[in-house]
């Protein structure tokens, strides 16, 4: 908001709770009011004097303006949760479906995947010792081999060995 639509918010306050407004306070409620839009201030001074005598104040509009920001959200349906229900009777229940459910896949593939695709940074060499040795014990368990251990059948072989000697 612009610091002349705060003096015309200001103003809509004077003309209801007879305040004086000079260039002090349209700086001070500029600077905590900026980030709001003035539609948005405009509806909440008017809620706020629709349901109050107090005099108004930065904080109440920014409580009015979060109040209005709730609402038009809830007012809006998402198209990820606009899903239709399994008990819909109609022909199209499935294609909107798996078009939901792709934009949910896109959604989470979106959030999950880093954004700037840059390649991993090089391990440091106690992490590159690591990743050796756990390379090599995958690939000796994939072969069924695993180092100073034998098989199954060559443990009961020595065990018979030993008993019969």
């Amino acid at each position: 908001m612009t610091k002349a639509q705060v003096a015309l918010i200001l103003a809509a306050a004077a003309a209801r709770d007879l305040r004086t407004v000079g260039d002090a306070d349209v700086l001070a409620w500029h600077e905590d009011l900026g980030d709001i839009t003035y539609p948005e201030a405009r509806e909440a001074l008017r809620r706020h004097y629709r349901d109050s005598t107090d005099r108004i104040m930065p904080a109440h509009i920014r409580h009015h303006t979060r109040t209005i920001r709730d609402e038009q959200r809830r007012q809006v349906a998402h198209q990820v949760r606009a899903l239709p229900s399994r008990y819909e009777a109609d022909t199209t229940r499935d294609a909107r479906a798996a078009r939901g459910a792709e934009l949910c896949r896109q959604a989470i593939a979106a959030a999950t995947t880093p954004a700037d695709n840059e390649p991993p940074a090089p391990l440091s060499p106690s992490d590159e010792i690591r990743q050796r040795a756990l390379d090599r014990a995958r690939a000796e368990r994939k072969a069924g081999q695993v180092p100073g251990m034998s098989s199954a059948g060559d443990v009961l072989n020595q065990i018979v060995r030993r008993t019969s000697a």
